[in-house]
This record gives C-alpha cells, sequence and structure tokens, in this order.
C-alpha cells in the first residue's frame, strides 16, 4: 500500500526570494512534478532562459532552516505576465506556498518597466485546487488549449496542395507589429521569443495578409504559440518547419491555443492528443497582491 506523503506544517513562515545558479538543484528536483514529457532542461540552458525569471519558495517550521518547497518561472512579455510553471512539493501542498509564489510574481511584474497591467498562465482542468487559487487571484478562464503530438510523417505525406501565393518565410523584427495581432498573440511575444537561444520564428503570408506564425524549438522539438488563419493551413506551416527539424525525430509537439477547430484538423490529420489546458487570465494584476502581502525578496 503506498502511504501519503506526509505534510509539514510551516505555520505561515513561507518566503519567496530570486532564483540563483545554486537552485539548479531544487529545479531539477521540482521539475518532474510538472508531469510532462519533456525533459529536464540542462543546467546551461535553465540558467540561460528561466533562472532570470524563477523564484524559489522556502519554509521551516519552527526552529528548523528554511528549504525549497517550491518555484515559480514566468516571463513579462510587455505589459503582460506569463506564469510558465507553479510548482510546489508534493509535502508543502495546501500550505499557503502557491499563493506566495504567486503574489510574489504580482509584485515584480508591476515593479517591472513598464509595469505590468495583465498576467495569465495554463492549468489542468482537473486540477481543482489550482484553479481555486487563481480563481482567488483574480483569474477566469479565458479559452482551452490543446498540445498535440504531429508524426512527421503525418507532414511528409500530406496531400494539400499549397496555393502558390502563400509564403513562408522568418518572420523579421519588422513584421511582428502587423503579425501579431491577426494571430491573437500578446503584444511583444515574438520579440520575447527571439531572444531565446535557437527559435525559429515562421510565418506564412498572402502578400500583405498574414495566414500563420509559430515559433518552433527544435530541441524540444515544439511549436509555440502555433496560429493559422484557416484549419487547412496547419499542415502548410508545419511543412515549412520542417526543413529545420532535426532528422532524427519522428514527431513534433503542436500547442493549439482557442483554435478548436485546427485541432480538429490536425486530428484527422494523425495527430494525437498530449494534454489538454485552460487557459486563465486577468487584466488587473494589482488586484492580487494585498496591502499586506506575503514575504517576498
Amino acid at each position: 500500500m503506498t502511504l501519503p506523503t506526509p505534510r509539514a506544517r510551516f505555520d505561515g513562515l513561507v518566503t519567496v526570494r530570486a532564483a540563483g545558479p545554486e537552485d539548479y538543484a531544487v529545479f531539477e528536483r521540482l521539475f518532474p512534478e510538472l508531469a510532462v514529457e519533456e525533459k529536464t532542461p540542462e543546467r546551461g540552458r535553465w540558467e540561460r532562459e528561466r533562472m532570470p525569471t524563477t523564484l524559489i519558495a522556502e519554509a521551516g517550521a519552527g526552529a528548523e532552516p528554511a528549504r525549497a518547497v517550491g518555484y515559480v518561472y514566468f516571463q513579462i512579455i510587455r505589459d503582460t505576465a506569463y506564469v510558465r510553471h507553479v510548482v510546489t512539493s508534493p509535502e508543502a501542498r495546501q500550505q499557503g506556498v502557491g499563493k506566495a509564489m504567486m503574489t510574489a510574481v504580482a509584485e515584480r511584474a508591476i515593479a517591472s518597466v513598464p509595469p505590468c497591467t495583465s498576467w495569465c498562465l495554463n492549468v489542468r482542468p482537473h486540477d481543482v485546487a489550482a484553479m481555486a487559487l487563481y480563481t482567488r487571484m483574480g483569474m477566469t478562464r479565458a479559452f482551452e488549449t490543446r498540445a498535440l503530438r504531429v508524426p512527421w510523417s503525418v507532414v511528409d505525406s500530406r496531400q494539400t496542395l499549397q496555393d502558390a501565393r502563400i509564403l513562408a518565410r522568418v518572420i523579421s523584427p519588422e513584421d511582428d507589429a502587423r503579425v501579431e495581432p491577426p494571430m491573437n498573440l500578446l503584444h511583444g511575444q515574438l520579440a520575447a521569443s527571439r531572444r531565446l537561444e535557437g527559435r525559429v520564428l515562421l510565418g506564412l503570408f498572402d502578400d500583405e495578409v498574414v495566414l500563420g506564425a509559430t515559433v518552433f524549438d527544435p530541441t524540444f522539438p515544439g511549436a509555440y504559440p502555433f496560429r493559422v488563419a484557416r484549419p487547412d493551413l496547419a499542415l502548410v506551416l508545419l511543412d515549412a518547419l520542417r526543413p529545420y527539424a532535426n532528422p532524427a525525430d519522428t514527431l513534433v509537439n503542436v500547442v493549439i491555443e482557442d483554435q478548436p477547430k485546427v485541432a480538429d484538423a490536425l486530428i484527422a490529420a494523425g495527430a494525437t492528443v498530449k494534454l489538454d489546458t485552460v487557459h486563465m487570465s486577468s487584466r488587473t494584476i494589482a488586484t492580487a497582491v494585498r496591502a499586506a502581502p506575503l514575504t517576498s525578496r
């Protein structure tokens, strides 16, 4: 018989601090709690891409020294804080650690330059406790997100004929202002993605009309965000990514946000569902910070 993980009482002694290189061990220990298929990022990549906006939650019971019981990783995209990971140690759950970390994110997001006015995240629909916490912090359900596994063989064998007018090319910084609005991307999301190592930003264009946009990470491999104007263009955009893929990879992970017909089209073509999540957001991040917030440093 498997016994439940013992819960420790922290008596509210939760502090949240910025992560440093020495905290990779904490990240490495807690990352599997996300229960995703992604391999734990290696130290160098974590330090470059995630550590600068990762916070560590520490707690102690009585005279015991503080120990790491959680971490939160977020991105600042212009005026939006996108919370990517919220992880609490199993023994520390339902002890206020999640609230402490989310409050600390809100404090830092509001203090950023320019200040964030909104924030968002994705959560599994069956994680009732997490959804309740985010609701208490002012977030509401916005849309559903579906993560898919798409075999490259599906792309390679596609029968769809591409319109000769559709051009697939790298999205340049000069394109961002006209690509982000029609593709429902956050203002500044492409620029933030471009700063990440090894990412490929690719778009579909019909003259001045934007028909698709994605950011591809060949090392995962994964395409996120992934947006197309019509379901039939999903395989066209994936076909344009194919030359950038590692020849040894047999599939690509694709995240479809608020485009159920696009997800359905890929599933009909041979993709499988990897994960369903709910996207929650709020345009009033300041309401999450109380007059006497939990301790952070």
